[in-house]
């Protein structure tokens, strides 16, 4: 097998640096692109963390590297980020997305892209099961700047005939992500022995995947050698209340002060559809959610 040389953005981020762990024995060369410095020692390892601006700046830099496979995790990665300033937002997840893909097509050489979407592109999902074909109806602005994306890169994967694959991630969780997510908030005031407020009741139920999940999907996504389609939904085996998640991490964290409120005060995300990415990627999610809080907290120790 030929080994190939892949560009991970993002690669210090939660989905990023397992990734790049998870691929460098399986590639020729990674270059990973984040403003903060990847850990990672070896020689297979290149990091980038001076911006690119252009899609001048990053079809220098495929050339460079003589890149062939591009995985985009990068960028800001929540509503809860840089609301006070849109503008942040919609540089480093749309423009810069269209730098790199305006960048693969000029290049020619790349034969896979695949971008990480978000749940947060449907806005609320009332209904269960929903396939691909669900309608886009963001509410806040970072799940706008997906959708658009989205939809863009679905375009150059129609008109253009690039390889592309969108995988929508429902909400990630595990014990390297530093933004705010209401597993990790009931954890980290577990251990800071905090008192927390939840907005929702405790029958409430949440469609979480686990990073580990995320990158063996990534993984399976970015080596597939058959024919696929442009989406696929990409959430755990589960749907877990948030009575379940309490319970599950009080069996590891004796100092849970957690209160729910009296009703819901964000919207539905229904469980969405499987059935895709299993059928045609041949990829299903294992960690439910008892084994990845089992995983997030002894990886905190």
């Amino acid at each position: 097998m030929n080994l190939e040389n892949i560009l991970i953005t993002g690669s210090s981020g939660l989905v990023g640096a397992p990734l790049v762990t998870k691929l460098l024995n399986k590639s020729n060369l990674i270059v990973g692109i984040d403003p903060v410095i990847n850990a990672e020692c070896n020689e297979n390892y290149k990091h980038i963390s001076i911006p690119l601006n252009s899609v001048e700046d990053v079809t220098n830099l495929l050339e460079k590297y003589d890149i062939t496979k591009i995985i985009h995790t990068g960028g800001i990665s929540g509503p809860m980020l840089a609301n006070e300033n849109p503008n942040i937002i919609i540089e480093n997840n749309i423009f810069f997305t269209m730098y790199l893909i305006e960048a693969a097509r000029i290049y020619k050489k790349i034969n896979r892209f695949i971008f990480c979407s978000s749940i947060s592109a449907y806005g609320e999902l009332a209904e269960s099961d929903t396939t691909e074909d669900y309608r886009f109806a963001p509410e806040n602005l970072y799940g706008a700047t997906k959708a658009s994306c989205d939809l863009l890169l679905k375009k150059y994967y129609e008109n253009y005939k690039l390889d592309i694959i969108s995988l929508r991630l429902s909400t990630i969780y595990g014990h390297r992500r530093s933004t705010s997510c209401f597993i990790n908030d009931i954890i980290n005031s577990g251990i800071k022995n905090n008192q927390i407020t939840l907005p929702f009741k405790s029958d409430f139920c949440w469609p979480y995947v686990y990073v580990n999940d995320v990158v063996s999907c990534i993984e399976k996504c970015i080596f597939h050698k058959k024919e696929h389609f442009y989406d696929y939904n990409i959430s755990g085996p589960d749907f877990p209340s948030y009575q379940k998640i309490f319970n599950e991490i009080s069996l590891y964290i004796d100092n849970l002060h957690v209160n729910f409120s009296n009703h819901n005060s964000i919207s539905d995300r229904k469980l969405f559809s499987l059935k895709k990415v299993k059928m045609d990627i041949d990829w299903e999610p294992t960690y439910s959610i008892e084994k990845g809080i089992k995983d997030y907290i002894d990886n905190l120790t």
